[in-house]
């Protein structure tokens, strides 16, 4: 009597069917092609993940899109999430004819119009032309706009009127009244960025600095987060009191009005739940006491350099210490460190004291300029070490920033 009959080696039987296909068809069914072999084996969240981390390698998407279909939707989305067009003759009509194919449509999540390159060497048929067809861009998001020319304000304004998000940088306006023309024009305006915009008016024209108490400037608009560099458009510092909706507030480059400043901040602070500022006149520090609603303050672009010594930089703390909000829940500092010895020259006792008193504070990040990071990180981390909070330090190479991303956070 023989035993009972041994289950087959499924190793073994799986070895000889494969090697049967690999008789009949060895390309197709043991060596199958790399792109469906990999995306058979491997869950569509780990495709997503790893081309995610080429989201700043163009060449390398592009490579990736052309792999399968299963790829290219993945790779399109990063390619094409930040789209630039700098317009002209061809380049606008070119890329009206790649909408109408419907195939990148849905991939482009942020599109920026430039026009500055459309000038008088140009006929006026350009124009025209651009305006007539801006209308075949409507449905996509157009959240930035550089070097828009004002004569292209009118057409914008009308394709784009449920724009909620806008970057204008890099503009020149003859004055501020028609920046808030514009303004009034999109309805469902909620986030406006505003940087490099020079008016060509002078701020103590009474036409312009006497606007403040017109009709068009003071008229409160439905934004809710602004940023300004304020370097070459001082005038916003007179508007923005009678905004009485924002909540987020970023403003860089105030030196010289300092008061005007201050009655920004007295009159918008109880209202205030984010506030970044930079490159303020550190021989007035300024006053956050009426910041009581803070959720967020970020103070960038504290610069060290050969020149500084302990007492210019003691109004960092003093800064610090006239934050008076129960809610505060993030502080950034970032710091320009120019030298080894840069640290030594801050007040860390002080500031370390002033961060233990907020009880809510979860959060506390540095980011610093630095040659080296090596030295630089540890020496923080060890002054501002504290059990209340976690504390993030790295390096960070971008200065002159001009956007509210740093709001863009949830804690």
């Amino acid at each position: 009597m023989t035993g009972p009959r041994s289950k087959p080696d499924l190793s073994a039987l799986e070895l000889a069917v494969a090697t049967e296909a690999q008789k009949r068809k060895p390309d197709l069914l043991v060596n199958p092609p790399p792109s469906m072999d990999i995306y058979a084996r491997l869950p569509a969240e780990l495709h997503e993940y790893i081309i995610a981390q080429l989201c700043d390698d163009r060449h390398a998407l592009s490579e990736c899109s052309l792999v399968c279909s299963h790829w290219s939707a993945a790779s399109r989305y990063h390619l094409f999430q930040h789209a630039t067009i700098r317009l002209n003759r061809k380049n606008f009509q070119q890329f009206c004819e790649l909408l109408a194919t419907q195939r990148l449509n849905v991939y482009i999540g942020r599109l920026q119009l430039q026009t500055h390159i459309i000038d008088d060497q140009f006929d006026g048929g350009l124009t025209f032309q651009f305006n007539h067809d801006l209308h075949r861009l409507t449905g996509l998001p157009i959240t930035a706009a550089t070097n828009l020319l004002p004569q292209f304000f009118t057409a914008f304004a009308q394709n784009f009127r449920s724009v909620t998000d806008l970057e204008l940088t890099s503009m020149d306006l003859d004055t501020f009244a028609q920046l808030m023309q514009l303004v009034d024009t999109l309805p469902l305006l909620r986030r406006l960025t505003v940087s490099n915009i020079s008016i060509r008016s002078d701020p103590s024209d009474p036409n312009e600095g006497g606007a403040r108490t017109s009709s068009l400037f003071s008229r409160p608009r439905n934004l809710m987060d602004f940023a300004v560099a304020c370097d070459t458009m001082p005038q916003v510092l007179f508007w923005l009191p009678f905004q009485s909706s924002i909540r987020r507030l970023a403003i860089w480059n105030v030196i010289s009005d300092t008061p005007l400043l201050l009655t920004v901040l007295r009159t918008l602070g109880p209202q205030l739940e984010h506030l970044i500022l930079s490159d303020t006149d550190t021989s007035h520090p300024l006053d956050l006491s009426h910041c009581t609603a803070l959720h967020t303050f970020e103070l960038t672009s504290v610069k060290v350099l050969h020149t500084t010594t302990s007492a210019d930089l003691e109004w960092v703390p003093t800064l610090l210490s006239s934050l008076n909000s129960p809610a505060l829940r993030r502080i950034v500092l970032v710091f320009d460190l120019r030298y080894t010895t840069a640290l030594d020259l801050f007040n860390w006792p002080r500031i370390t004291e002033i961060l233990k008193g907020f009880r809510s504070l979860p959060h506390v990040e540095i980011l610093f300029s630095a040659a080296d990071f090596n030295w630089a990180a540890p020496l923080i981390t060890e002054h501002l070490h504290a059990k209340n909070y976690a504390l993030r330090v790295k390096w960070w190479a971008i200065w002159h920033w001009y956007s509210l991303k740093g709001f863009d956070h949830d804690y």
